[in-house]
């Protein structure tokens, strides 16, 4: 999809309105344009389908005995209750089927993050993202982030996170589950 950068620049002129500011003062003069440009980076990966990417940078074959983990990948999201950010880190444990390059996994996040979203759907698509692109046996995919929406409106706390996880696979039934675990930092 193609976002209607017009269309977008035009609403934001609007809810500057809307809050009593001129959207053509000379503070906010490209203040709409900006919003417009910065909406199509912060959504660019709604419609778009990270797995057959992935699974193109998958090498079949490779002698890969024991489980690959790959953690405290940074990431940033919006939140789709109040379109504030969400940021923080993940860290994955997959035993693959196949591997791939680790910039292709980061690709996987970052397209699944550019979409405005709930924390617990973003890590449960990142997993499902890899167990299918990968052929993966299990996957683990653990996210923390701090949230905007906490900080700066309701509790108005600093600080906290919230940790999410998602599991497939052998990792989603003990034992491997604690192996994927300890392999991805949570104990």
């Amino acid at each position: 999809m193609t976002p209607d950068l017009d269309r977008a620049r035009r609403a934001v002129e609007e809810y500057l309105r809307a809050f009593g500011l001129d959207p053509a003062a000379a503070a906010l003069d490209r203040t709409p344009d900006r919003v417009a440009r910065l909406g199509a980076d912060l959504f660019a990966g709604v419609g778009v389908d990270p797995v057959p990417d992935l699974a193109a940078s998958a090498v079949t074959g490779a002698a890969v005995d024991g489980p690959v983990a790959f953690v405290d990948i940074p990431f940033r999201s919006t939140c789709e209750h109040h379109l504030l950010k969400f940021a923080g880190t993940v860290s994955i444990v997959y035993l693959p089927g196949s591997v791939a390059g680790l910039g292709a996994i980061v690709r996987v996040i970052e397209t699944v993050a550019a979409r405005p979203q709930v924390q617990e759907r973003f890590t449960d698509e990142v997993a499902s993202a890899l167990e299918t692109g990968l052929d993966a046996v299990g996957v683990l995919v653990s996210a923390v982030a701090e949230h905007d929406c906490v900080a700066v409106r309701g509790p108005r706390i600093r600080g906290a996170s919230v940790r999410t996880l998602a599991s497939r696979g052998v990792y989603a039934s003990e034992p491997r589950a604690a192996e994927a675990r300890a392999l991805a930092g949570l104990g």
